[in-house]
């Protein structure tokens, strides 16, 4: 697949003088004036993976993987700049086929990790929910009383998921920042992933005093509609399980899952 360009080449940065540094922050510099056509990301969830059960606190919960994949042409980009330790203003990066960048304003939050992920997270950019699923196999889409307590998102390039793109990756959680930076930049390259395994920091749902039966575990990317994306149709998927008791152990086996990337 043909890669496109910002200024010089997007992967390298997005001006030929702001290379350099092992920050990661090179590709998140001021770009040219936008030439040509917009080549636009388009994230999409995989389905909730590696389902299982655990205990927090006394409580049980079924935990999983987010997993989040662009199957776009474009690099998903957002920059955010602060003074000081004021808010953040944040926007996305929007690369064009021949060179440069638009900068669209986004209106999304940002917060420290405080979770073990000592970086800035995009708050809710992406959510897992549970439903109960009815004989016909329907499941309430819209109700979210049982919802992850996941604080937000660094996204950038974990894992080469989709045979496009570039082999190698390009982002890295280096440029998410630390606690007193003024800049930050995340990205997804075209074809890659990124994955929060399902042992991490609100990686699940408290099913405490539900009962036993079939139910279906949504994953939904960017609910708000802040990002400019090819499409928004592919947003949410999902994976449907039961829930049992055992000896007084919950088991969530998988039976079925939604739509998968491609």
């Amino acid at each position: 697949m043909r890669r496109f360009t910002l200024a010089v080449l997007l992967p390298v940065c997005l001006v030929a003088t702001s290379c350099g540094g092992d920050d990661g922050l090179s590709a998140f510099a001021e770009p040219g004036p936008p030439v040509g056509e917009a080549v636009l990301p388009d994230l999409t969830p995989a389905p909730p993976d590696n389902l299982g059960t655990k205990k927090i606190a006394g409580r049980w919960h079924v935990s999983f993987s987010t997993i989040i994949v662009n199957v776009g042409e474009g690099d998903l980009l957002l920059r955010a700049t602060r003074a000081d330790e004021g808010p953040w203003g944040a926007e996305q990066l929007v690369p064009y086929s021949a060179s440069g960048a638009e900068a669209v304003p986004l209106p999304v939050s940002l917060a420290w990790g405080g979770d073990g992920h000592d970086h800035w997270h995009v708050v809710r950019v992406a959510s897992v929910w549970l439903t109960e699923l009815g004989k016909d196999g329907q499941a309430l889409e819209r109700d979210k009383s049982r919802i992850d307590t996941k604080i937000g998102f660094c996204f950038y390039d974990h894992t080469h998921q989709l045979e496009r793109g570039s082999e190698t990756n390009v982002y890295s959680s280096k440029s998410c920042g630390g606690e007193d930076d003024t800049l930050i930049g995340m990205g997804l390259s075209p074809g890659w992933n990124d994955t929060y395994a399902r042992n991490l920091p609100g990686q699940s749902v408290d099913v405490t005093g539900l009962p036993d039966g079939k139910y279906r575990m949504w994953a939904e990317f960017d609910e708000a509609g802040w990002f400019r994306e090819a499409s928004r149709q592919n947003n949410v998927t999902w994976a449907d399980f039961e829930l049992s008791t055992t000896d007084g152990i919950r088991l969530a086996r998988v039976t079925e899952v939604g739509p998968e990337p491609a």
